[in-house]
């Protein structure tokens, strides 16, 4: 598209006459009414323009084609003043205020200027208000309401009661007509709505070739294989955010045509990104718009709310529990069903309501979903989540002093994308002796689990943020875009109070000051006692660590021998030694540990991860790019 041209600047140019004589009429009627700062001239009897600039303009919208608005403009005029017969003459500025309205349609058509006045910044036209380029300025606080007019209009039934709002009625009442097809081979783009009739290039899949498609004015085009901000909404997302824009941005284009004959269409594209409020263009703020309104449409407040309510006592009955937890994960899933959109989105609507408890369902982290947890509402911020992947729990131990000093301790685990108290209250083992959390910890994850700062940063694929910055949660986006951080809160605060008193008040301390105490000085009297302790045959180890029989008997039975850092590392994690146990054995190894990203992957394992499977640690591995730890010695 080309430059975008400003309505403050078409007006100056398409009617600086019309608004001049307009202004000199009423400055040549009205020289009482200036207000003058001239030294020589107090009351003046004559005055006459001589030019004006256009300061800025004040746009409302209105129904149909007709758009209101205000030109404010600094004006320069002579004036003059008869005192005893001593003729005087002076030039001033003043500001002017002149409504004006016109017709927008095939290019600016009606224009009026219907009332001039001196300009007060306290008097302004109220209304809807347009930007420079006619995009509705509306704010996040505005959005449900703008949603229940946009139903109001079109589909009012959905205002009575819970429903699901179909899109292709929504679309027809608007006199619009929908049409699936590829629009791009690669599936850049998933919607379209075109303002003038238009021959379009369309990738005919049967053909493998880009062929020429005819729309008409109102024609929709959506491509069945690109799913609307990819894990945030589906077809009927795309089809009402398009609506949106046919509903809100008609008079943008209109503007446009003006300049440039070949705006024609808004193309939205999976690749659309997020910038800061202060950069964005006209056509990021449509794009805000669209996405952040459609699922308020298919979902209005009111309505909604009543159905998370009926969903919510619904569950607690069929469950018969108050583990929230299991009652949200259960509601997200039916709201879904029935308003006919993503469980994605269906969460993000749920939090966007103040359903905080709904953040610890349908968790995705690391390629996966998370156990559902249940929290205190007050606990964290809009900022902050319990959360945390792999990738960024690693950065944060390489690069957070404090927060590698608290994994160190041994206070903590990593369990299930999350860094736990190590405590039997809130850690159990599996039948296999692997960790996970405690159904405890689940409904209580704030009181054992430390919180992370989230920031969100520009996805180079997906835009998603247009929609989720106001929601703010890690758990419903791509770990491409986001960045979660060690929090120096106070949730933070006294959950390690918490897991420090735990830590003095439990018998592991005495435990592993026990096991020490009876630890040969070597390292393969070292790796005997622990295997005696632990009852591991051999074979035994060898499935849990993945180091073959061959190299465990050699580490058995020749002091001598050093094993490489990874060999050892990888005993650790098949007897799942504590971070004191593990210190121990590669000490006695006579391996210490540098200064690298591979040697800190290891450190992390051995302090937060250790009581996980030697799979899980080679996957944490593989993920950033290190040899998994394996039979090869």
């Amino acid at each position: 598209m080309a430059k975008l041209t400003s309505f403050r600047d078409v007006i100056k140019e398409m009617f600086y006459n019309d608004i001049f004589v307009s202004l000199a009429r009423f400055i040549e009627d009205n020289p009482d009414r200036l207000e003058t700062n001239s030294y020589r001239i107090k009351s003046p009897d004559e005055a006459i323009l001589s030019d004006f600039q256009i300061k800025f303009v004040n746009i409302t919208d209105s129904a149909g084609n007709e758009i209101l608005f205000d030109v404010i403009v600094n004006a320069e005029i002579m004036v003059a003043e008869t005192v005893r017969r001593n003729r005087e003459t002076d030039g001033i500025e003043q500001w002017f205020r002149i409504s004006c309205t016109a017709d927008l349609e095939d290019g600016i058509q009606h224009f009026r200027a219907s009332n001039v006045e001196v300009y007060s910044k306290y008097k302004q036209r109220t209304g809807n208000n347009l930007s420079e380029y006619l995009v509705p300025i509306i704010s996040k606080g505005q959005l449900d309401d703008v949603a229940a007019a946009f139903l109001e209009k079109f589909y009012p039934e959905a205002l009575t009661a819970p429903m699901a709002v179909p899109p292709y009625v929504v679309a027809e009442r608007m006199g619009l007509e929908v049409k699936e097809v590829h629009i791009t081979k690669n599936c850049s783009v998933f919607g379209q709505v075109y303002f003038s009739d238009s021959e379009v290039q369309y990738y005919n899949t049967d053909a493998s070739q880009y062929q020429t498609l005819q729309v008409e004015r109102g024609t929709i085009l959506v491509d069945p294989n690109v799913y609307f901000m990819r894990n945030v909404g589906s077809m009927n997302n795309t089809i009402i955010h398009e609506c949106v824009h046919w509903d809100l941005h008609k008079k943008f284009f209109e503007l446009e045509k003006l300049y440039n004959q070949e705006a024609r269409v808004i193309s939205c594209q999976v690749q659309e990104g997020s910038r800061p409020e202060k950069n964005r263009s006209p056509l990021d703020w449509m794009e805000w718009q669209a996405n952040a309104l459609a699922p308020r449409i298919l979902m209005p407040a009111k309505q909604t709310r009543q159905k998370i309510d009926e969903l919510i006592e619904k569950n607690k009955r069929a469950l018969q529990t108050d583990n929230m937890a299991e009652v949200m994960e259960s509601v997200v899933f039916e709201l879904s069903d029935f308003f006919d959109v993503s469980r994605q989105a269906a969460k993000i609507r749920m939090i966007d309501l103040g359903y905080t408890e709904a953040i610890g369902v349908l968790t995705y982290i690391d390629d996966r979903y998370i156990s559902s947890y249940a929290f205190a509402r007050e606990s964290i911020k809009r900022s902050q989540t319990y959360s945390i992947g792999t990738q960024d729990a690693l950065f944060e131990y390489a690069t957070n002093p404090v927060f590698r000093e608290l994994v160190n301790s041994g206070k903590y685990i990593y369990v299930d994308a999350h860094f736990c108290i190590n405590d039997s209250k809130y850690i159990r083992q599996d039948i296999n002796g692997y960790a996970g959390l405690t159904d405890y910890a689940r409904q209580h994850i704030d009181e054992c689990c430390l919180v992370f700062d989230i920031k969100f940063f520009k996805n180079d694929s997906y835009g998603t943020k247009f929609y989720t910055e106001c929601v703010l949660f890690r758990n419903i986006v791509s770990d491409t875009i986001i960045e979660a951080k060690y929090s120096d809160s106070g949730q933070n605060q006294q959950t390690e109070a918490r897991a420090a008193e735990l830590a003095r008040i439990n018998d592991e301390a005495k435990r592993t000051t026990n096991i020490m105490r009876r630890l040969p000085a070597t390292l393969s009297g070292t790796l005997v006692a622990h295997m005696d302790r632990l009852n591991l045959t051999v074979e035994a180890l060898e499935e849990k660590s993945l180091i073959n029989t061959k190299t465990i008997q050699r580490i058995r039975n020749d002091e001598r021998y050093q094993p490489k850092l990874a060999t050892a590392v990888a005993l650790c994690i098949g007897m799942q030694l504590s971070p004191i146990l593990s210190r121990d054995m590669i000490s006695k190894a006579g391996i210490s540990f540098r200064i690298s990203e591979e040697h800190i992957v290891y450190q992390m394992l051995l302090n937060s991860y250790y009581q996980n499977s030697i799979y899980e640690c080679n996957e944490i591995l593989r993920a950033n790019n290190f040899k998994p730890l394996s039979t090869e010695e």
